[in-house]
């Protein structure tokens, strides 16, 4: 508690790769953003220190994009104000959801490597903005790559922040990793809060909220932190061009508190040295949960979830072919995949006139496009799939039961003859040995569709013609972990023990059954315990 004697303001663009405007689009009107922030940059070299404008990137995915299209006059420009210390870079990919699984998490790091390494570049922050939090792993991984300073800008809208906010403290990760964050205001503090650049308001809206905190006994800081978007486009929007004389002439003015346009960086540097030893250490998870997207879209979700897994078993299999000095590996394609897996993975989920105006090409334009996002990552999985698991089984088995082609020249049964295999290779990427019972797949022969396991296609689903029905066989055993074993068919394992009847499925150990109405779980019975765990 204490006279609140400095506000410090960060002015960058919430980024939303959609809502406003389509994907695509989004992504082009960040690199012009950049542009209009080296010019306003460039146009106020002469303003009081505190009031020179300075542009903090929120995340690396748009900088990159802009980079790699800018010319080299436009990359030396970038640079050159960066080293200065009037554009920052905060190191998160994206604003995030929890559907992002470690390997994820992971590669949306890789980015600051390449800006380091490639253009020089100095990465030592992070932000997330409109989301509730972020995973716990990251309190590792953050650290773990420089990174030492974190800020969330919570959105409350059918949300909620943790207290105290704002506040700092160290976040302790689970493998003892730490890094220093701000719990900070919504990131439309400056537009919606505290009206910063707007002389008709800022004199009603700034005051109660310096009041609020120097009236807090439990706020220690003679400072205030803030985030400012642009006054009319508050998410995607441009650089705030009235900030800077707005700053300048505030402070001649002699108002309280004093205003200083700062990075992200500089603010993290100015917490961890004065206030850095008498801040706290929390631990936990700090999930964002009110990301109701996922749900409304739930097919899409369960598919790009499912892709997550493949492109796991892909890399498992395409490292044994690598050690072994077999087969070839795109890492490239894999990127563009995982990009893709992130991008629908992203917490924008559509546009924001999704729910008064679903059916204009607005909305609908968006949503085929985050769509398409899920389903490109899922059909280039199935194909680095298909075709690092057929390499692999073909350096270790013969393959059998090749097909034809017929359009009715030949009789079914001549066209597509039985399987004369006698052994299934069966492969287990997971670390640890399974007893599996897998179905033989349907011979199909490297026909179409090449970019899918047999395993993954509908049964009987005809390519050139009718095929004779394929009779199924079933093989057990027990496959090493990170291994794979020879199954013998022969030795075809017993039909399951399962049933199905209307709402209900279940086995000798377990019977599920679902509310019709409601599509809950009414009965999850295990059989072996007497217990209803619904």
């Amino acid at each position: 508690m204490g006279q609140i004697r400095t506000l410090y303001i960060v002015n960058h663009s919430h980024t939303d790769i959609g809502f406003t405007d389509y994907q695509d689009v989004c992504f082009r009107q960040h690199a012009e953003f950049i542009e209009q922030a080296l010019d306003l940059i460039e146009a106020t070299v002469d303003h009081p220190k505190e009031a020179r404008y300075r542009w903090v990137c929120e995340v690396t995915g748009t900088l990159e994009r802009y980079l790699r299209g800018a010319s080299s006059a436009q990359v030396e420009r970038f640079q050159y104000w960066h080293r200065q210390g009037f554009v920052d870079i905060a190191g998160m990919q994206y604003n995030v959801t929890p559907l992002l699984d470690v390997e994820q998490m992971q590669r949306s790091l890789y980015p600051v490597r390449r800006l380091r390494d490639e253009y020089g570049l100095t990465v030592k922050t992070a932000m997330q903005c409109d989301v509730n939090g972020v995973s716990w792993q990251f309190a590792n991984l953050l650290p773990s790559i420089g990174i030492d300073f974190l800020t969330l800008a919570v959105n409350t809208f059918r949300g909620g922040a943790p207290r105290p906010r704002p506040a700092g403290f160290w976040w302790e990760g689970p493998a003892g990793g730490r890094v220093l964050v701000w719990n900070g205001y919504h990131y439309l503090f400056g537009r919606s809060m505290a009206a910063l650049g707007d002389w008709r308001f800022v004199g009603r809206f700034l005051p109660p909220l310096v009041q609020k905190l120097e009236s807090d006994p439990n706020y220690p800081f003679d400072f205030m932190y803030g985030q400012a978007t642009h006054p009319v486009r508050v998410d995607n929007g441009p650089p705030d061009a009235r900030l800077p004389d707005f700053v300048r002439d505030w402070n001649a003015a002699g108002r309280t508190p004093r205003i200083v346009i700062t990075t992200v960086s500089e603010f993290g540097r100015r917490l961890r040295d004065e206030h850095g030893d008498s801040l706290p250490t929390l631990r936990g998870d700090w999930l964002d949960w009110w990301s109701d997207g996922v749900a409304s879209s739930a097919y899409e979700t369960g598919l790009n979830r499912t892709t997550h897994e493949l492109l796991h078993i892909a890399e498992t299999l395409g490292a044994w072919q690598h050690a072994d000095g077999q087969g070839s590996w795109d890492a490239r394609r894999l990127s563009e995949i995982f990009e893709d897996a992130t991008l629908y993975d992203e917490h924008t989920w559509g546009a924001f006139s999704s729910i008064d105006a679903p059916n204009a090409l607005f909305a609908k334009a968006q949503w085929n496009r985050k769509a398409s996002f899920a389903y490109s990552a899922a059909a280039n999985a199935h194909d680095v799939l298909a075709r690092t698991a057929r390499s692999f089984a073909g350096s270790r088995a013969q393959l059998t039961g090749e097909g034809l082609f017929n359009l009715g020249s030949l009789a079914p049964e001549e066209a597509y003859p039985p399987s004369a295999a006698t052994e299934l290779l069966v492969i287990n990427t997971l670390p640890w040995s399974r007893t599996v019972l897998v179905e033989e797949p349907e011979q199909r022969g490297g026909t179409a569709p090449a970019g899918f396991l047999e395993m993954f296609f509908p049964r009987d689903v005809p390519w050139g013609g009718n095929r004779p029905p394929t009779p199924l066989r079933r093989v057990q055993g027990d496959v090493p972990a990170l291994g794979f074993a020879f199954l013998p068919l022969t030795a075809t394992a017993p039909a399951t023990d399962l049933k199905v009847a209307t709402n209900t499925i279940e086995n000798a150990h377990y019977r599920v059954r679902i509310d019709p109405l409601t599509g809950a779980v009414r009965e999850w019975f295990d059989k072996d315990l007497g217990h209803d765990f619904a």
